[in-house]
């Protein structure tokens, strides 16, 4: 394959990349736009100013933003669900790649790799915090704002809608595009990689802020693995549903026996990085002659 033609797949993943990110605008707009139009209807009805409309959106911007992210969740999927399923080839699910895709071994190492993600990406961002916490300053207010494990809006759109969007778009259609642009190469697993590099690295850019986008590019690194090795966008949206789901749901359960100090979560941190790692070694390569998504 030519470099023009490597440079198209590439564009098309920017491409899809750039719609994923607009969709986000608009669905935010849809949300603020209307809320903060009523706010205003509502202050001038009751003799209070433009100040006062203002003041009563900001005051109700946690809400407001929860409802967003699940009508962006919503659009995400509208857009992305044909772009994957028609725009890259309709899959084929057979009997075959069913109970690969559903095996319990494969659900086993699903498990453990959200799990010890998890673990990982949340403890050494605590070890962080212990040693640096200027560093995570705005990282924390972005969680402590987005009302997550307290909003049942915000809580539904990261459990549920994030991973089946998310998932459709950087490991469905943007690992698709990517590993179209390194067909040819003479290392599949090199291939593979750079593929797999390619849609992480956006797939970091996606999250816009540097602490997320960091350890989103470790997961999406994971995520497609996991795509890459059964043929299919599911174990990754297992995965990312079970990882978003802990912290989301159940951080307090799972992360309240942990002591608060550095040493603690600096042994956390390793043992979950070792615990993905050796799962990713003992599970095998991803590279395979069939590199199509069957689901």
């Amino acid at each position: 394959m030519n470099g023009k033609k490597r440079a198209g797949w590439i564009g098309l993943c920017i491409l899809a990349l750039l719609v994923a990110i607009g969709v986000q605008l608009v669905g935010s707009m849809l949300v603020v736009v209307p809320y903060s139009v009523f706010a205003g209807i509502q202050a001038a009805a009751g003799g209070g100013t433009a100040n006062d409309a203002m003041q009563s959106v900001m005051g109700d911007m946690g809400n407001m933003m929860s409802i967003a992210l699940v009508v962006v969740g919503f659009l995400l999927l509208i857009v992305f669900v044909p772009w994957y399923y028609f725009g890259c080839g309709r899959p084929k699910i057979t009997g075959k790649s069913a109970k690969r895709v559903f095996s319990p071994r494969t659900l086993l190492v699903v498990l453990v790799l959200a799990v010890g993600m998890n673990y990982g990406i949340n403890c050494l961002l605590q070890l962080v915090y212990e040693l640096a916490p200027k560093l995570l300053e705005s990282y924390q207010e972005l969680m402590e704002s987005s009302g997550l494990g307290i909003n049942a809006w915000a809580n539904a759109a990261a459990v549920i809608l994030a991973p089946l969007g998310e998932e459709l778009i950087f490991r469905g259609v943007i690992f698709h595009y990517a590993r179209k642009a390194v067909t040819g190469m003479k290392s599949p697993k090199k291939a593979f990689w750079i593929a797999n590099c390619i849609q992480a690295l956006l797939f970091g850019i996606y999250h816009m802020n540097l602490v997320q986008g960091i350890y989103a590019f470790a997961i999406g690194l994971v995520l497609g693995y996991l795509c890459q090795k059964y043929h299919s966008v599911i174990p990754g949206m297992l995965a990312h549903l079970i990882f978003n789901g802990i912290s989301t749901l159940f951080n307090e359960q799972l992360y309240g026996w942990i002591p608060e100090s550095a040493a603690w979560y600096g042994l956390i941190a390793a043992a979950g990085a070792i615990l993905v790692l050796t799962t990713l070694l003992v599970n095998g390569s991803a590279v395979t002659e069939n590199n199509r998504n069957v689901a």
